[in-house]
């Protein structure tokens, strides 16, 4: 599986963010490679962005990574050990990044039910990685991936995955962003129509 490449990752997120899609998320937990699909993706940037930590806090030295080398990961608490995984993309001189929101458990399902303590039996496999907290959790992704360069690093990074026809993707507004007035309207979410293992 060949791995993205470093200009990949620079466009602005608007442009990017459905390039993800179908692409692969591998992970090196140690005890094997977790691979997951990308179901849905989510655009946060430009300084214009409400809803991006660039467009509501600026330049801080949580955000600077936004700023900074496109392909590297962005990670942040949303609730006490629960995290968001982002990815920087962005045009030269601009920033923002691409919100990794749902994936689908290709391969290391075993590794991501022991993650979780949970069997087979007691899980619904789509409902494992369907949102960008549970995910994250089940992948025991946390601030230590913080800056992680996901083009050359090993211990999580994107490979070409599967092409997915422009016809098959649905965009729609954002979820859970109240506070990003009319930006909240843009539609710069994006998922794979026929896959079942979305966020919602």
């Amino acid at each position: 599986m060949n791995r993205l490449k470093r200009d990949f990752f620079n466009h602005h997120p608007k442009d990017a963010a459905p390039k993800f899609l179908g692409k692969y998320l591998i992970i090196n937990s140690g005890n094997g490679n977790i691979i997951a699909k990308i179901v849905e993706t989510e655009a946060y940037g430009g300084k214009e962005d409400l809803g991006c930590h660039v467009g509501r806090f600026g330049y801080t030295n949580r955000t600077k990574l936004l700023f900074g080398k496109v392909g590297c990961a962005y990670i942040y608490p949303v609730y006490i050990n629960t995290y968001c995984l982002n990815v920087v993309c962005h045009l030269e001189k601009d920033a923002g990044g691409i919100l990794i929101r749902a994936l689908e458990p290709l391969s290391g399902i075993d590794i991501i039910l022991k993650n979780i303590g949970k069997s087979v039996d007691e899980f619904d496999i789509k409902k494992l990685l369907n949102g960008p907290g549970k995910l994250c959790k089940a992948l025991k992704i946390d601030k230590l991936l913080n800056g992680e360069d996901m083009v050359e690093g090993e211990k999580i990074y994107f490979t070409e995955g599967e092409k997915i026809e422009e016809k098959d993707i649905l965009r729609t507004p954002r979820i859970n962003i109240p506070y990003a007035g009319e930006c909240k309207e843009w539609p710069l979410r994006f998922v794979i129509k026929s896959s079942c293992f979305l966020s919602r």
